[in-house]
């Protein structure tokens, strides 16, 4: 016959490898309760807790959650296979998720791998872009051949993505955060920078008709999804930018208007 024995609560945590905190937390929502308190209430555990533990812990290495463990220990006639196939699917599910998390982690990594610290806000955007892709794409695809406006903006949505713009996002926080104003030379000269390269790139897209079409400023804008398309900027860095943009075309309307005077 074996003898039962009783652990405190450091002998049983010492057996066990559990941490004593855990068995507290285990006593408390009820899932483990001690086999009996003393009379000054320290808690002992017996063979049948041994039992009882190894259950928890098993159900716990299938990836049930604690509520889930405990409502499945209320009801030990179920059949456990069920169970088993129940944890295999969603376990699977969560295998993908996992992939997916491990490859938005590395095109991120990619993506900064040689830049200078990248600014916290625009990684989470850039992690955002990724986490979505599916639904971005949709709105997308679905809003592509609007207008020239959103052809535009179904090119430039994909910088999101582009080390150029997480370069270019962070580089132009760091000036706001310097506290430089929106005329300073070096931050029109980083905007113009951006501008240029896009405008290079997404007039190859464009045919005449396209291109018409954006000069004469025709054709409807479907605003994109706030929730799909974030932007990196807070509101305050947004307004900044406004400047920055409105000083950009104040300063080409005063060239193209000297240019005209003098010939």
């Amino acid at each position: 016959m074996r003898l039962e024995k009783k652990y405190s609560i450091g002998e049983f945590a010492k057996l066990t490898g559990i941490t004593e905190r855990t068995l507290r937390h285990y006593d408390q929502i009820g899932l483990l309760k001690p086999s009996e308190y003393t009379e000054h209430g320290h808690r002992k555990y017996n063979n049948q807790s041994l039992a009882e533990l190894q259950k928890i812990l098993v159900l716990k290495f299938l990836d049930l959650s604690l509520e889930d463990i405990s409502e499945y220990l209320k009801q030990p006639e179920q059949d456990f296979s069920k169970t088993l196939v129940s944890q295999a699917k969603m376990l699977e599910e969560k295998q993908k998720q996992i992939e997916k998390v491990l490859q938005a982690i590395a095109h991120v990594q990619s993506t900064i791998a040689g830049l200078e610290a990248v600014d916290q806000d625009s990684l989470l955007v850039l992690i955002h872009a990724l986490k979505n892709e599916e639904a971005r794409k949709s709105w997308i695809n679905e809003h592509a051949d609007d207008s020239v406006y959103n052809k535009l903006h179904s090119y430039t949505a994909q910088l999101d993505t582009d080390k150029d713009m997480a370069k270019w996002t962070s580089k132009m926080k760091r000036f706001i955060q310097e506290g430089k104003a929106p005329n300073d030379p070096e931050v029109l000269q980083h905007t113009e920078a951006m501008v240029s390269m896009m405008k290079d790139e997404v007039e190859l897209l464009l045919d005449d008709e396209a291109k018409n079409e954006l000069v004469n400023n025709e054709g409807c804008f479907a605003e994109p999804n706030p929730y799909l398309f974030p932007s990196a900027f807070n509101q305050e860095e947004e307004k900044f930018m406004e400047k920055v943009i409105e000083e950009l075309i104040s300063r080409k309307i005063t060239i193209k208007r000297q240019d005209n005077e003098k010939s």
